[in-house]
């Protein structure tokens, strides 16, 4: 059986990181082996929370599981709360990666033309640095502007424009492309336009093929958790050698069932109710 090694946070309620990684990856397939960087009692979307932070223990992880003889397949890095996180996950994957393993970044910095609470320059100075190793990168359309230096304002500018939002993404998605130290893949997720009225989230697979763009309606309805559980999805779809697109319209058709199967009266918090839709994967 596949091995994949899963870097994130682990929180009681909200269903995200590693509370969703680890039925996700396990039902296709993979052993999903957690690597905790912190443990929350409540995801951070909720009002009130505690939380301990577990930075100081990644260097444990590395050193026991070294000599455990510890090996990857897969090794997949989601939210970190810090700049020495980074360097950390950073310094795992030149621990435990040889050729034949995959990486995948997902880049958590912001959303929507904005910024989360945790983001610095150095957090993401450094977020430069790590997704270059990565064989997949799943940044959100904000994520991807930050990281390839285009003004986060720049997605403002283009005012809901379908051909404006997308060539943006491209741009972004061709300037990571370069800088990365290998063959890699972009994904970037979530992107929103307005057709005729019609909203419709647009997610991009750049790669050294070309562009390729999958979409589906856009549901009015928030919940926390939908990013990690495409992200995990993508990693247990790519241990079983599915190509990434495939992959990306497998990963948004899920969460769009687990959505619409979702209560409107569901604390958005709390997450979707992806459980019953795990047999689907």
């Amino acid at each position: 059986m596949k091995k994949v090694a899963v870097i994130n946070d682990l929180s009681g309620f909200g269903k995200c990181s590693l509370s969703v990684a680890l039925p996700i990856i396990s039902v296709l397939g993979s052993q999903c082996v957690p690597l905790a960087t912190a443990v929350f009692t409540s995801q951070t979307d909720f009002s009130y929370y505690y939380y301990t932070d577990l930075t100081d223990m990644i260097d444990k992880y590395i050193e026991y599981w070294k000599l455990n003889n510890a090996s990857f397949d897969g090794i997949y890095s989601g939210y970190v709360t810090n700049h020495g996180q980074a360097l950390l996950v950073s310094k795992f994957i030149d621990q435990f990666k040889t050729d034949k393993t995959k990486i995948l970044i997902d880049p958590v910095m912001g959303d929507n033309g904005t910024t989360f609470k945790m983001f610095t320059n150095e957090l993401l100075n450094t977020h430069k640095e790590l997704t270059k190793k990565a064989n997949i990168i799943t940044p959100n359309l904000t994520e991807s502007c930050l990281l390839a230096d285009i003004p986060i304002t720049s997605i403002a500018k283009c005012n809901n424009d379908k051909d404006s939002l997308l060539e943006l993404a491209i741009k972004a998605a061709n300037i990571l492309k370069a800088r990365a130290n290998n063959d890699q893949e972009v994904i970037i997720t979530g992107i929103n336009t307005a057709i005729d009225n019609d909203h419709v989230v647009y997610n991009l697979v750049s790669d050294a093929n070309g562009d390729y763009f999958t979409s589906t309606p856009m549901i009015n309805k928030r919940f926390s958790g939908t990013g990690d559980i495409f992200a995990s999805i993508i990693t247990g779809l790519i241990m079983k050698d599915v190509d990434t697109l495939s992959a990306v319209k497998k990963a948004q058709d899920f969460i769009v069932s687990c959505i619409n199967d979702t209560p409107d009266t569901t604390n958005p918090s709390d997450g979707v109710y992806f459980e019953k839709h795990l047999k689907d994967l």
